[in-house]
């Protein structure tokens, strides 16, 4: 127990990019769909009911406008250059309303156990693996928290702790 009386939260669990990259790699040979979807919840962080709820008029000057599947916020996250080509060309016949991925949270799920290599890799992992990877790579944690939608810094400090249990091995890298 932590000394509020509280009992500690579990960390969340992430997988790495070179297993992200496994599960992209799987998706990209077989549904070019799967494969575009799955890359956004990777490179964007969005949960699945966001990425299910996405429309072409989303797509915005390099942003993704999102209406946040948890607090009713919308918000703004910034596409790289890569994936706003990719959902320009994936969108190109859809009309500005149509969403980009008509499906269900059901169906986001099976699509990740379809290509996932454990099971214990779920839709919300790709948003944890997300946040840690950003941290990892020098993301301002509160950029993170307004990318993420969280209202609270204290929800997105939980990446910290993640990324924290590599400390030895980033430790490590230290020429002595």
């Amino acid at each position: 127990m932590k000394p509020n009386g509280n009992t500690p939260k579990k960390l969340p669990k992430y997988i790495t990019k070179e297993e992200i990259i496994m599960i992209l790699d799987a998706a990209k040979k077989d549904s070019y769909r799967n494969y575009i979807m799955l890359l956004t919840m990777w490179r964007t962080g969005v949960r699945r009911s966001e990425v299910i709820s996405i429309q072409k008029r989303d797509i915005i000057d390099g942003m993704l406008e999102v209406r946040d599947g948890k607090g009713h916020k919308d918000r703004v996250i910034p596409l790289e250059n890569e994936l706003e080509n990719l959902l320009g060309l994936f969108s190109d016949r859809l009309r500005p309303n149509d969403k980009l991925f008509p499906m269900s949270n059901r169906n986001v799920d099976y699509i990740v156990e379809k290509y996932r290599h454990r099971d214990d890799i779920s839709a919300h992992t790709f948003r944890h693996s997300f946040a840690v990877y950003c941290l990892k790579n020098g993301m301002n944690l509160r950029t993170l928290q307004k990318i993420l939608g969280h209202s609270s810094l204290t929800t997105t400090q939980i990446y910290l702790d993640i990324a924290g249990t590599d400390l030895k091995d980033d430790f490590g890298k230290v020429d002595w």
